[in-house]
C-alpha cells in the first residue's frame, strides 16, 4: 500500500512538472519568434537600380538580424528589368518576382504584391533608390502597438517641379476626400501591419489607391522623418498625364464630389427655372401677353426641365453608389511569377 501511495505522489509530481514546462514554453515561445518583414517594390524600367536596391535591403536586414522577403513586381517595363529580376531571384532565395501582363500603374502593382507577402509587417518603397534602404530601421523602430501604419515623412523631396506640383494636388485631394490631417505627410515609403494588409487585398476595385485604402481601414497612422535622395538613374516615371489620371481616379472612385456638384447645380437651375416660370405667369396675370400660348409654353418647359435636372442629379448619386459595388475587374493580371 505504501509503495502504491509513493508511486501516486511521484506521478502527481511528474504531471505538475509537465504542466509547468508547457506553461513556461507557452510564455516564452512568442517572445522567441522573430518578426518577419515583407518589402514590396513596384518596378518600372528599373534595370539600373533594382540590383543595388536589393543588395542594400539585404544588408540592412542582415545587420538587424531579422527575417525578411522582397517582392518585386514588374509593371510592364520596356527595358531589361524582368531579366535582371530573374537573375536576382536565382542568387537570393529571399526574393519573389511577379511580372504583370502590361503597365497597370504603381498603385495596382503594389496591391498585387501585397497578395504574395507573408510578413507580419509589409514595407513599400520605390525602385529608384530615392527611398534609401538605410532608412528602413527608422520605419521598423517607429512601429509600435499604438499604430497600424508608419509613413516616412520625407525631409526634403528631391523631385521634379511637375511631381512636386502633382504631390501638392494629391495631398489636397486626400485631405478633402479621406479627411487626412494636414499635419500628416504621405509617401510611398511606409510600413503596414499585417491585419491592415489582409483587409486591403480583399478589395476588388480596378482603380486602387493605397493611401486611400489605408485610411479606409485604420486611422492609427503616424509619421517618422526619413531622408529622400535625389534620383541618380533615369527620369521619373510620373509625368503630367499620369498625375492628372491619378487625381481623376481619386475624385471619381473615392468620392461623390462631382455628383454632389451636379446635384447642387441642378437644384440651382431648378430654382431658376421655377423663378422664371413664376415671373412669366405673374406677368400674364397682370399685364397680359401679346403672343398667344407663350406663357403656358415657358411655364411648362421651365417646370419640367427643372424637375428633370433634379431627378437626373438624384439618379446620378445612386449610380455612383452602384458603380462602387459592382466593379469587379481585376486590378492587375499576372503574366508569370517565381516564388
Amino acid at each position: 500500500m505504501t509503495v502504491i501511495f509513493i508511486s501516486f505522489l511521484s506521478m502527481c509530481h511528474s504531471f505538475n512538472w509537465y504542466l509547468n514546462m508547457i506553461e513556461e514554453r507557452s510564455t516564452t515561445m512568442p517572445n522567441d519568434k522573430l518578426t518577419m518583414y515583407s518589402v514590396v517594390i513596384p518596378v518600372y524600367n528599373g534595370e539600373k537600380t533594382i540590383s543595388p536596391l536589393c543588395v542594400a535591403i539585404r544588408e540592412q536586414f542582415n545587420r538587424l538580424n531579422l527575417p525578411y522577403e522582397i517582392i518585386l513586381i514588374d509593371d510592364g517595363s520596356g527595358d531589361d528589368s524582368w531579366e535582371i529580376m530573374q537573375n536576382i531571384r536565382k542568387s537570393d532565395h529571399h526574393v519573389k518576382i511577379v511580372r504583370l501582363m502590361r503597365n497597370f500603374g504603381q498603385q495596382n502593382a503594389i496591391l498585387c504584391g501585397f497578395k504574395y507577402t507573408m510578413g507580419d509587417f509589409v514595407i513599400t518603397m520605390d525602385d529608384d533608390l530615392q527611398h534609401p534602404p538605410a532608412e528602413l530601421p527608422k520605419l521598423i523602430n517607429a512601429m509600435n502597438d499604438d499604430v497600424d501604419v508608419v509613413i516616412g515623412a520625407l525631409a526634403e523631396k528631391q523631385d521634379t517641379r511637375i511631381k512636386k506640383w502633382g504631390s501638392s494636388l494629391i495631398r489636397y485631394l486626400n485631405g478633402v476626400i479621406f479627411k487626412i490631417p494636414k499635419t500628416l505627410k504621405l509617401s510611398s515609403f511606409r510600413i503596414i501591419r499585417r491585419t491592415v494588409v489582409n483587409h486591403m487585398v480583399q478589395t476588388t476595385t480596378p482603380y486602387p489607391y493605397i493611401s486611400g485604402l489605408l485610411f479606409s481601414f485604420t486611422d492609427r497612422v503616424s509619421n517618422t522623418p526619413v531622408e529622400h535622395h535625389p534620383r541618380t538613374q533615369g527620369q521619373s516615371n510620373y509625368n503630367f498625364r499620369k498625375l492628372v489620371r491619378l487625381a481623376f481616379n481619386l475624385i471619381i472612385n473615392y468620392s461623390s464630389i462631382p455628383l454632389r456638384l451636379l446635384t447642387f447645380f441642378g437644384m440651382l437651375v431648378s430654382i431658376g427655372a421655377f423663378t422664371i416660370g413664376g415671373f412669366f405667369l405673374i406677368k400674364k396675370m397682370i399685364v397680359g401677353s401679346s403672343i398667344q400660348g407663350w406663357t403656358s409654353t415657358i411655364v411648362l418647359l421651365s417646370f419640367f426641365n427643372g424637375i428633370l435636372l433634379a431627378v437626373l442629379s438624384v439618379i446620378g448619386e445612386y449610380l455612383a453608389r452602384i458603380l462602387g459595388e459592382i466593379s469587379n475587374r481585376p486590378s492587375a493580371i499576372i503574366r508569370e511569377k517565381l516564388m
